[in-house]
Order: C-alpha cells, then structure tokens, then sequence
C-alpha cells in the first residue's frame, strides 16, 4: 500500500508538472490504473469514501485539466488560428473535445468502479452522472482556458476548482457544518457525488432525478460560456 501511495503521488505530480510545461508525458491512465490497484487492496468498509472521490477527480478534474492543456498546445500549434478563418467550425470543435473527453473520462470511472470494487452494481448511475459531470467540467475548462496565454496563469483556476470540487465532500460527511455550507448544493461535483454514492449507501429516486436535472442544466449553462468565451478570447483573438 505505502508502495502503491508512492506511485500516485509520483504520478500525478509528475503528470501534473508536465501539464505545466516541463518536457515528459503524462501518466494520467497509468494514475487510474494504479488508483485501481489501491482500491483492490483497500478494506472494503473504506470503498464508500474513497471510490466516489477518486471518481470525482477522474472525470471531473483531469477533464477541466486536460482540455485546457490541448487548447493551449492547439494555440501553438495553429490549429485555432484556422478556426478564425473557418468561423462555422469552432462550435464543432468545442462539442468534439467534450464528447471525446466524456467518452474517455466514463471508460476511466468504469475502471476505477469495476477494477477497484469487484462489483457492477450502480455502475448505470455512475456512468451516468461521471457523463454528465465530465460535460460540465470540460466545458467549463473550455470557456476558462481559452482567456489564458500560457499554462502558469492557468494553474490558478485549476487550484481553485479543485478546491471548491473537493469541498462537497466534506460537507457530506458532515466536517463542513452551518447553514453558509449549503452552497455548496450548487457545486457540480455534490450533484455527482449522489450518483457515485449510489451503489453503496441507498440514494432516492427523487434526490437522483434533481441532481441529474441539475447537471444538465449545469451543462447547458457551461456550454455557452464556453461558446462565447472560446469565441471572444480564442477565436475572434487570434484573428
């Protein structure tokens, strides 16, 4: 276990400083299959901790991450530059990289839920909400990394989402208390820690349908600020 702690925290600050610019390769799916591994040798009274936060990072954070690091090597690249000269073209490609992404991050949550618990059970309700919450992210990813030069002025919205991401779940086991943490309700991230939680606590019907409510509109709302800001500060700038 110590051994395999090791390896993810070398992974992902090694991953995470490559994001940021130093030369090397990312090791993000090799991060989720050690995470696998650890939840294998975890007890199984800890799973319903530690599986719905690892799926929170998974699809939600590595997208919001991973998305602005593409935008900022297609910037280099020049592959921006020709959506200025192509307008039509710049939505397709804001849905393409969510979709793609979605697709990517929902294999990945299948992994960490399937390898990491031995059981298939929920995995519906997982896949569902990890589809939705990665939509949402990535989007919004999309609409923030497109204002930023570089990957150092993009570290300081990547700290702060992971933040904010991360504080629902400390409010769900009740370490967060006091009516001020209820805002926390309007986080994307708590919407999908009640489908991660499903397949271990009982989650009602009613609490699901609001969450994935919630989400879409989530999606909808990141979508176009995505679309505007990706226009204005990517698009339109590069012209």
């Amino acid at each position: 276990m110590t051994l395999i702690a090791l390896a993810i925290t070398v992974a992902f600050s090694y991953s995470v400083a490559v994001t940021f610019g130093i030369p090397g390769k990312t090791f993000y799916w090799e991060l989720a299959t050690l995470i696998d591994i650890m939840l294998l040798a975890f007890p199984e009274r800890y799973l319903p901790t530690m599986v719905p936060i690892f799926l929170v990072i998974e699809p939600c954070l590595v997208g919001f991450m991973f998305v602005g690091t593409e935008i900022f090597a297609e910037k280099k690249d020049g592959v921006i530059g020709a959506l200025a000269v192509t307008p039509m073209k710049w939505r397709s490609y804001i849905l393409a990289k969510t979709l793609i992404l979605g697709v990517e991050l929902v294999i990945g949550a299948a992994l960490i839920m399937g390898i990491g618990t031995r059981s298939l059970s929920g995995l519906p309700y997982v896949l569902f909400g990890a589809f939705l919450a990665s939509m949402v992210y990535t989007l919004l990813g999309i609409g923030i990394s497109a204002k930023y030069r570089d990957l150092d002025d993009y570290f300081v919205p990547i700290l702060g989402v992971m933040v904010v991401s991360l504080l629902p779940f400390a409010h769900y086991h009740g370490y967060l208390t006091g009516g001020i943490w209820k805002v926390l309700y309007a986080v994307p991230s708590y919407r999908a820690l009640y489908f991660f939680k499903t397949p271990f606590v009982g989650v009602s019907a009613e609490t699901l349908l609001l969450s994935g409510a919630a989400l879409v509109i989530w999606s909808i709302a990141a979508y176009y600020f995505a679309r505007i800001r990706f226009y204005r500060r990517a698009v339109e700038g590069l012209r």
